[in-house]
Protein backbone atom coordinates (compact mmCIF):
# COMPACT_ATOMS: atom_id res chain seq x y z
CA UNK A 1 0.00 0.00 0.00
CA UNK A 2 1.12 3.16 -1.40
CA UNK A 3 0.45 6.24 1.37
CA UNK A 4 0.93 9.89 -0.06
CA UNK A 5 1.48 12.80 2.04
CA UNK A 6 0.87 16.52 0.66
CA UNK A 7 0.62 19.63 2.38
CA UNK A 8 -3.08 19.40 2.78
CA UNK A 9 -4.02 16.16 2.82
CA UNK A 10 -3.67 12.51 3.52
CA UNK A 11 -4.70 9.32 1.47
CA UNK A 12 -3.71 6.07 1.02
CA UNK A 13 -3.57 4.83 -2.53
CA UNK A 14 -4.49 0.73 -2.98
CA UNK A 15 -5.01 -0.98 -6.41
CA UNK A 16 -7.85 1.60 -7.90
CA UNK A 17 -9.03 3.27 -5.07
CA UNK A 18 -7.86 6.49 -2.87
CA UNK A 19 -8.93 6.59 0.29
CA UNK A 20 -9.04 10.44 1.78
CA UNK A 21 -8.06 10.33 5.93
CA UNK A 22 -9.77 12.85 7.83
CA UNK A 23 -8.88 13.11 11.60
CA UNK A 24 -11.89 14.55 13.45
CA UNK A 25 -10.22 16.15 16.32
CA UNK A 26 -12.55 16.43 19.41
CA UNK A 27 -12.54 18.94 22.11
CA UNK A 28 -14.12 16.60 24.66
CA UNK A 29 -14.18 18.48 28.36
CA UNK A 30 -15.19 21.45 26.55
CA UNK A 31 -18.38 19.62 24.78
CA UNK A 32 -19.25 18.01 27.64
CA UNK A 33 -19.19 21.44 29.84
CA UNK A 34 -21.00 23.26 27.35
CA UNK A 35 -23.89 20.37 27.34
CA UNK A 36 -23.98 19.81 31.15
CA UNK A 37 -24.38 23.99 31.44
CA UNK A 38 -27.08 24.30 28.99
CA UNK A 39 -24.91 26.22 26.90
CA UNK A 40 -25.82 22.79 23.78
CA UNK A 41 -29.23 22.13 23.63
CA UNK A 42 -29.94 18.47 24.72
CA UNK A 43 -32.51 15.91 25.62
CA UNK A 44 -32.17 12.87 27.68
CA UNK A 45 -33.25 9.83 26.12
CA UNK A 46 -34.25 7.92 29.44
CA UNK A 47 -31.31 5.40 29.13
CA UNK A 48 -29.12 7.77 31.23
CA UNK A 49 -27.65 9.27 27.91
CA UNK A 50 -27.78 13.18 26.88
CA UNK A 51 -28.31 13.39 23.00
CA UNK A 52 -26.72 16.96 21.76
CA UNK A 53 -26.98 17.90 18.08
CA UNK A 54 -23.86 20.57 17.63
CA UNK A 55 -25.32 23.53 15.27
CA UNK A 56 -23.38 24.30 12.20
CA UNK A 57 -22.35 27.68 13.87
CA UNK A 58 -20.71 26.05 17.12
CA UNK A 59 -18.91 23.14 15.35
CA UNK A 60 -15.63 25.13 15.31
CA UNK A 61 -15.83 25.61 18.84
CA UNK A 62 -15.65 21.83 19.21
CA UNK A 63 -14.65 19.72 16.06
CA UNK A 64 -12.02 20.61 14.29
CA UNK A 65 -10.31 18.62 11.18
CA UNK A 66 -6.77 17.43 10.41
CA UNK A 67 -4.73 15.32 8.16
CA UNK A 68 -2.17 13.71 10.58
CA UNK A 69 -2.83 13.00 13.79
CA UNK A 70 -0.79 15.55 15.55
CA UNK A 71 -3.85 17.99 14.28
CA UNK A 72 -1.25 20.97 12.75
CA UNK A 73 -2.32 20.43 8.99
CA UNK A 74 -5.85 21.51 9.21
CA UNK A 75 -8.53 20.53 6.86
CA UNK A 76 -11.31 22.69 5.81
CA UNK A 77 -14.62 21.53 4.46
CA UNK A 78 -16.10 20.55 2.47
CA UNK A 79 -14.08 17.59 2.02
CA UNK A 80 -14.12 16.32 -1.54
CA UNK A 81 -13.37 12.61 -2.85
CA UNK A 82 -14.45 11.67 -5.98
CA UNK A 83 -16.98 9.35 -7.02
CA UNK A 84 -15.98 5.68 -6.55
CA UNK A 85 -12.79 6.74 -3.94
CA UNK A 86 -13.36 6.34 -0.24
CA UNK A 87 -13.39 8.64 3.06
CA UNK A 88 -11.76 7.76 6.37
CA UNK A 89 -12.67 9.27 9.22
CA UNK A 90 -10.52 9.02 12.86
CA UNK A 91 -12.16 10.11 15.46
CA UNK A 92 -9.80 11.49 18.37
CA UNK A 93 -9.33 13.64 21.15
CA UNK A 94 -7.95 17.01 20.30
CA UNK A 95 -4.26 16.44 20.84
CA UNK A 96 -3.85 20.14 22.07
CA UNK A 97 -6.45 19.46 24.77
CA UNK A 98 -5.99 15.92 26.13
CA UNK A 99 -8.81 14.81 29.28
CA UNK A 100 -9.65 12.18 30.62
CA UNK A 101 -12.92 11.78 28.26
CA UNK A 102 -13.49 8.93 25.72
CA UNK A 103 -14.82 8.53 22.46
CA UNK A 104 -16.26 6.13 20.37
CA UNK A 105 -17.32 5.65 16.64
CA UNK A 106 -20.95 5.58 15.96
CA UNK A 107 -21.10 6.01 11.90
CA UNK A 108 -22.71 8.40 9.68
CA UNK A 109 -26.42 8.27 10.21
CA UNK A 110 -27.86 10.42 7.24
CA UNK A 111 -27.96 9.70 3.33
CA UNK A 112 -25.69 6.44 3.43
CA UNK A 113 -26.52 6.32 0.27
CA UNK A 114 -23.81 8.67 -1.25
CA UNK A 115 -21.24 7.50 2.07
CA UNK A 116 -21.24 3.67 1.56
CA UNK A 117 -19.92 2.09 4.93
CA UNK A 118 -17.21 -0.35 3.25
CA UNK A 119 -16.85 -2.98 6.36
CA UNK A 120 -18.48 -3.65 9.70
CA UNK A 121 -18.47 -0.65 12.21
CA UNK A 122 -15.53 0.76 10.34
CA UNK A 123 -14.97 4.51 9.85
CA UNK A 124 -14.53 3.99 6.22
CA UNK A 125 -16.93 5.45 3.77
CA UNK A 126 -17.27 5.03 -0.10
CA UNK A 127 -18.34 7.68 -2.31
CA UNK A 128 -21.18 7.04 -4.31
CA UNK A 129 -23.44 9.49 -6.63
CA UNK A 130 -26.85 8.32 -6.29
CA UNK A 131 -28.74 11.86 -7.81
CA UNK A 132 -29.60 14.90 -5.58
CA UNK A 133 -28.20 18.26 -6.44
CA UNK A 134 -25.88 17.50 -9.17
CA UNK A 135 -24.45 20.66 -11.05
CA UNK A 136 -24.87 20.19 -14.62
CA UNK A 137 -21.71 22.44 -16.06
CA UNK A 138 -18.58 21.67 -18.66
CA UNK A 139 -16.64 21.18 -15.48
CA UNK A 140 -16.75 17.72 -13.69
CA UNK A 141 -20.20 17.98 -11.58
CA UNK A 142 -20.14 17.50 -7.85
CA UNK A 143 -22.55 17.16 -4.81
CA UNK A 144 -22.48 18.14 -1.29
CA UNK A 145 -23.83 15.36 0.54
CA UNK A 146 -24.96 15.94 4.33
CA UNK A 147 -24.01 13.71 6.10
CA UNK A 148 -24.53 13.83 10.45
CA UNK A 149 -21.52 12.01 12.25
CA UNK A 150 -22.88 10.32 15.18
CA UNK A 151 -20.44 9.53 17.94
CA UNK A 152 -20.49 8.59 21.62
CA UNK A 153 -18.55 10.18 24.80
CA UNK A 154 -18.07 9.56 28.03
CA UNK A 155 -16.44 11.62 30.98
CA UNK A 156 -16.71 10.96 34.29
CA UNK A 157 -19.13 8.55 34.29
CA UNK A 158 -21.63 11.08 31.88
CA UNK A 159 -22.45 9.60 28.77
CA UNK A 160 -22.95 12.02 25.98
CA UNK A 161 -24.14 11.26 22.11
CA UNK A 162 -23.49 14.23 19.81
CA UNK A 163 -24.14 14.46 16.46
CA UNK A 164 -23.44 16.72 14.01
CA UNK A 165 -22.86 18.02 9.85
CA UNK A 166 -19.77 18.02 8.03
CA UNK A 167 -19.69 18.88 4.64
CA UNK A 168 -18.43 15.98 1.90
CA UNK A 169 -18.08 17.22 -1.70
CA UNK A 170 -18.39 13.87 -4.27
CA UNK A 171 -16.72 14.58 -7.25
CA UNK A 172 -18.61 12.53 -10.33
CA UNK A 173 -16.92 12.67 -13.94
CA UNK A 174 -18.79 13.57 -16.72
Amino acid sequence: MNIAHTASETTEVTANTTTKIVYVNMKLTSLATDINSGALVHKFNGKGRTITRIPESKEPLYVSYSSDQAGHVSMPQPFEINNGDRIKFKLQENPSEPSKATCKWKGIIQDCNDLQLVSGKTSTYKAVVTGGTTTETAEPSSETDDVIINISVKLNDEKFSVSWDPQVKIKKMI
